[in-house]
């Protein structure tokens, strides 16, 4: 893990494949997000294994979506 301008850069692996992260986040939280993303691309692969990799990634992305968007407003309403 290097420091530049704040941000740590951390390697994560998703599927298989090395990505570098650049984040002002904690070590350990960028790793945990990593491993939250590969475990629901996995379940999903293995779920559908004749769709795309394209196609999985984007039923992750909803999945998230749909997880983030009623905690998001639940912290409007909090706010008012």
């Amino acid at each position: 893990m290097s420091v530049k301008n704040g941000r740590k850069r951390v390697v994560i692996e998703i599927l298989g494949e090395e990505y570098i992260i650049r984040s002002t986040s904690s070590h350990h939280h960028v790793l945990e997000v990593g491993k939250y993303v590969d475990r629901m691309l996995k379940e999903l692969w293995e779920k559908y294994p004749r769709m795309s990799l394209q196609k999985i990634a984007i039923l992750a992305a909803l999945n998230l979506a749909s997880e983030l968007l009623p905690l998001q407003k639940r912290g409007k309403k909090g706010k008012r």
